[in-house]
């Protein structure tokens, strides 16, 4: 009997009729398999027959928030294994559709993250605006521009998770620090997170960095947790955090300033260019945000 031979293997946040959201996992294949499927120790793993084909075995990254990995593997001749990697704790449902590719589709609830952000209100901050143009890179990308996209990637992902979301600005406008302190006093905000670039005149230092306020014990641990998901995701140097007294009128509400890239690095401005960079710095700030509300602390 010939083996279905499986072809691709992908996943993506999805919303139900009910509107709520879900991570879907998708395996392609060129023919129905018999599987088993099970969940332990924070995994769920399924085994069936079948060949992998046109693509390599091993993992793929996802860091959505609730998958961090998947793990494709071919473990006999006939035979493969995948390993969905969770995060947190989710129940799933399962289906097989279509007939070329086939598609066996794991639907993953999200109701973990769902609880750790509800109700919770946090400010975006685009930062600069106006004439107050930000940081510049040598092709004259400005920081105001590509600040605004990350700040909407990021307000539609914390929208899918249950929080409240407030932006300091929505349009090119300059907004004094006062100003933007006073968005998240009238919203009695939980949390304030500041979008930016670095600059830095030697051209060749780039990287992310994510600074904090000085009087807010928690903003520490929420600098330090969004920063490695930042590098992670956007596979740039880590640049450190630092105390930013700026930030010392939030008072106790824990407020981080991100620096997702270095735009006056040649690279690096290149790369703000792509929509796909705005989204995946978005997630890198989510995951972080969501790591502390989790209650994770530095390794």
């Amino acid at each position: 009997m010939k083996l279905p031979r499986i072809t691709n293997i992908w996943s993506k946040i999805l919303e139900n009729e009910m509107g709520e959201f879900f991570s879907q996992v998708v395996i392609e294949s060129t023919g129905h398999f018999e599987t088993a499927i099970r969940q332990a120790d924070g995994k769920t793993m399924l085994e069936g027959a079948g060949v992998v084909a046109n693509m390599p075995v091993g993992s793929v990254e996802v860091y959505d928030g609730l998958i961090s990995n998947l793990y494709l593997n071919q473990i006999d001749d006939d035979k493969i294994k995948v390993i969905v990697d969770n995060e947190h704790p989710s129940e799933f449902e399962y289906e097989v559709t279509g007939e070329l590719p086939v598609r066996f589709i794991i639907n993953m609830e999200r109701s973990f993250i769902f609880k750790l952000f509800h109700d919770k209100k946090i400010v975006i901050d685009p930062g600069h605006g106006g004439a107050d143009v930000g940081g510049r890179g040598p092709v004259n990308l400005v920081e105001k521009n590509v600040v605004m996209p990350i700040a909407l990637d990021l307000q539609k992902l914390f929208k899918q998770a249950g929080a409240q979301v407030f932006l300091t600005r929505q349009e090119d406008l300059a907004v004094s620090l006062r100003e933007r302190r006073e968005v998240a006093r009238s919203c009695h905000a939980d949390l304030f997170v500041s979008i930016h670039t670095n600059a830095n005149v030697d051209s060749k230092v780039g990287g992310v960095a994510v600074n904090y306020s000085p009087e807010s014990p928690e903003s520490a641990r929420l600098a330090w947790l969004v920063k490695e998901e930042l590098v992670r995701k956007l596979k740039l140097a880590d640049r450190g955090s630092k105390k930013l007294k700026a930030y010392s009128a939030m008072g106790t509400v824990p407020a981080i300033e991100v620096e997702v890239v270095t735009i006056t690095n040649w690279v690096e401005e290149g790369l703000l260019r792509s929509p796909t960079i705005h989204k995946k710095a978005a997630e890198g700030i989510f995951n972080g945000v969501k790591d502390y509300l989790a209650g994770q602390f530095p390794q």
